[in-house]
């Protein structure tokens, strides 16, 4: 019985490919979603998931943007929301 040999990568490693295939093509982007799971910590920051019928993305929104927000966030709430990336 042979063994199967694994092909392991750190988390480094595996982060890093991912960023380097996913940025190029989505260097800004608008998601559109419902949110749900929202919690506000005492931090200030806004967590919640961003889910459609199949799929969902863990999602925080930072003091500073929760406060500039015109408009309650709240379960249940579809959205467009933009990501962008951090230098």
């Amino acid at each position: 019985m042979s063994m199967q040999q694994r092909f392991v990568v750190t988390v480094t490693e595996l982060t890093r490919h991912i960023k380097d295939c996913l940025e190029p093509v989505y260097q800004d982007v608008w998601v559109e979603g419902e949110i749900s799971n929202l919690r506000f910590p005492t931090s200030g920051h806004a967590y919640f998931i961003l889910k459609d019928d199949a799929c969902q993305l863990r999602t925080v929104m930072f003091r500073l943007q929760v406060r500039c927000l015109r408009f309650a966030l709240a379960d249940g709430l579809k959205s467009s929301v933009a990501g962008f990336k951090v230098a």
